[in-house]
């Protein structure tokens, strides 16, 4: 016998009520923001986290403790895309329109799109200036903060308060912080650019090291998770990480759900990685990258092996930044 999620979302939807394995049956949301339609997607959404949040399945716990923190790095790096001068007056210059779709249609189908017209859609040429790549310094100051506020808290409480219904109550509350995030990230950076320097040269120096402070904590942070698991988790890399079911539906629920989330995990991350390797063969052809790609690959394989997907990711992305920022694009039009 095979089990997809739907029916039982829809049980416990229409009962009101997440009953966990143990047969212990705990009351559920069906509506908040008083936006009927909004309310009944995230009610759906909600309920396939209640596995995650009532830690119901260790599996799909050990698996969130990585991919939950790499995807607040992900997060933090669209942010800083959307900033950026050349992708002002596009679709790229908002983060919060694909980062919601992605929590009701998951990241795994909204990522590989985004970054294959994003790379279609912003070759080298785009970021041929120190001008088209700087990113707004306001808003790379409000970045950690916003985060904080929006994604870490209510993640933390959802995961870890003693009451159930706290937990679940502060998970609807985070299904919406991409929502959250754009309101609290325009107001703290418009707070914050009155009191900034607008001379170039203090500009470029203050970004660069705001962003390499922004990458610090989220590489920090990914690979405390990362090692977090390997080291307390009882279960493997492959049981936590990797879905088992490629051909064949999974046998029950809770196998069902945590497969998800699994290849979720995969193909986001392994879509922005190809995106990076794409604008890195772009680098290299333009003559700015020197590294060969056995390089590159071998450095990728020790990476990912050392501080897991959202390390490789954020070490490959502050690299394609330092490559831009070497040399000026133009003579390669």
């Amino acid at each position: 016998m095979t089990v997809v999620p739907g029916p039982f979302i829809d049980d416990a939807h229409l009962r009101g009520l997440y009953t966990l394995q143990n047969g212990t049956s705990i009351p559920i949301l069906k509506g908040l923001y008083g936006v009927p339609g909004l309310d009944d997607a995230i009610t759906q959404v909600a309920i396939t986290f209640c596995q995650l949040v009532f830690n119901d399945d260790q599996r799909m716990w050990w698996q969130c403790v990585v991919f939950l923190t790499d995807y607040a790095g992900l997060t933090a790096l669209w942010m800083l895309e959307s900033l950026r001068t050349a992708n002002r007056g596009t679709f790229f210059q908002t983060f919060a329109v694909p980062l919601f779709l992605a929590q009701f249609v998951t990241v795994g189908n909204i990522a590989p799109l985004y970054f294959y017209f994003f790379y279609v859609f912003s070759p080298l040429k785009k970021y041929s200036t120190a001008s088209a790549r700087l990113i707004d310094g306001a808003g790379v100051l409000a970045i950690l903060p916003t985060l904080l506020v929006v994604y870490y808290i209510p993640h933390l409480i959802s995961l870890f308060h003693p009451d159930f219904e706290t937990r679940h109550l502060a998970n609807w509350i985070w299904q919406l912080y991409p929502l959250w995030a754009s309101i609290l990230l325009f107001t703290l950076s418009s707070v914050i650019r009155p009191f900034l320097s607008d001379n170039a040269e203090v500009v470029q120096r203050r970004n660069k090291t705001g962003i390499r402070v922004i990458g610090g904590v989220m590489i920090t942070l990914s690979t405390i998770s990362y090692w977090y698991m390997l080291f307390f988790s009882p279960l493997s890399v492959s049981e936590a990480l990797i879905p088992k079911y490629f051909t064949e539906l999974p046998k029950d629920t809770p196998t069902s759900l945590t497969s998800i989330f699994q290849y979720d995990f995969i193909t986001s991350f392994t879509s922005i990685l190809l995106w990076l390797a794409y604008h890195l063969g772009d680098l290299k052809s333009a003559g700015i990258c020197q590294l060969s790609w056995p390089r590159i690959l071998l450095s990728s394989v020790v990476i990912g092996c050392l501080g897991g997907p959202g390390v490789l990711v954020w070490v490959g992305w502050l690299t394609r930044e330092e490559l831009m920022a070497s040399t000026e694009h133009s003579k390669t039009n």
